[in-house]
């Protein structure tokens, strides 16, 4: 079962990303449920996942917004005109469903096939949508305060960004059992906020779920069998990836654990596969990993895959 989520943001955000979904569900699961329910869960996701989750994705005017997909360029020489019109499409990051669909039946094989779309602040669009990604830019004064004698240290500035859109995430559920318990568990998230710099008010959201005719479509498209797909969520590699014909962006993630409620811990560097990755496999297995990052922490890095039509694979 396909559930989607709104979030809509109250405070100053970090980017959230599926990774970030799943540390926040596991922290707040454990609060709710205890350590030994946390460890049973975790073991479940390394051999059969009740539940994948996507990154959080731009919610404007009921219009799903997905990632644009990384896609190969027509040929080997690119001429000057085509390159010109590239600049357009080449920097957009989020594509509308009804694109993304063009994607997903084959219709559209190429960058070069974006040109004929409109593109506004970072959207490829059809022409008679105005969809902008808002966001606003505030300037954040601090107070390094000493503990010793609660004394002002120093004052410091930092760079915020308020999303005046809202955004969602979905979650494919194969135990739908745990649908309840995902509920209070988001209570909890609202509650606690998500992301990073919690400790200075950011990250605070409301989490909805919505209800939209697009949903059952988009359901339709997920196939963890079909050997090629576009990934809602970064992928850590694994060994079933046919690189050769898979179209991917590589980025390196290293970062500290959530440390609302106990020391933070340096976890080791993961390397992922950005959402968007055009991904072949050689058989039908799960791809990505739940790694152990260190210090019994996991890193989430499964797949959610949308089935891609007319790929080229080979061995």
């Amino acid at each position: 079962m396909l559930k989607a989520y709104r979030i809509v943001y109250l405070s100053p955000t970090s980017i959230i990303r599926s990774f970030t979904l799943f540390g926040a569900i596991c922290w707040n699961y454990k609060l709710i449920y205890g350590k030994e329910k946390l460890e049973a869960l975790l073991n479940e996701f390394i051999h059969n996942p009740p539940f994948f989750i996507s990154s959080a994705f731009p919610y404007i005017k009921d219009q799903f917004l997905f990632p644009k997909p990384i896609l190969p360029l027509k040929g080997e020489k690119i001429d000057f005109e085509t390159k010109i019109q590239r600049k357009a499409f080449k920097k957009a990051q989020f594509v509308t469903f009804s694109i993304f669909k063009e994607i997903l039946e084959g219709n559209i094989k190429y960058e070069e096939d974006f040109s004929r779309f409109n593109i506004k602040s970072g959207i490829i669009q059809e022409k008679e949508l105005e969809l902008k990604l808002e966001i606003t830019r505030h300037t954040q004064v601090r107070n390094l305060i000493s503990r010793n004698n609660l004394s002002s240290l120093n004052l410091y500035f930092i760079e915020s960004d308020y999303k005046l859109y809202d955004e969602y995430f979905l979650i494919y559920f194969l135990n739908n059992n745990f649908i309840k318990e995902i509920n209070s568990i988001f209570k909890l998230i609202e509650e606690n906020g998500i992301g990073g710099k919690k400790s200075i008010g950011w990250g605070k959201v409301q989490i909805q779920e919505i209800e939209n005719e697009f949903i059952s479509e988009i359901e339709k498209k997920i196939n963890f069998k079909n050997k090629c797909f576009v990934t809602l969520s970064p992928i850590i590699p694994s060994q079933n990836i046919i690189s050769n014909n898979s179209y991917y962006e590589i980025e390196t993630i290293k970062s500290y654990t959530d440390s609302t409620f106990e020391k933070e811990f340096l976890k080791n560097k993961v390397l992922y596969l950005k959402e968007g990755s055009l991904i072949v496999k050689s058989e039908n297995k799960l791809t990505g990993l739940l790694k152990n990052v260190g210090n019994n922490i996991y890193q989430y890095g499964l797949e959610f895959p949308l089935e891609v039509k007319l790929c080229t694979i080979t061995d």
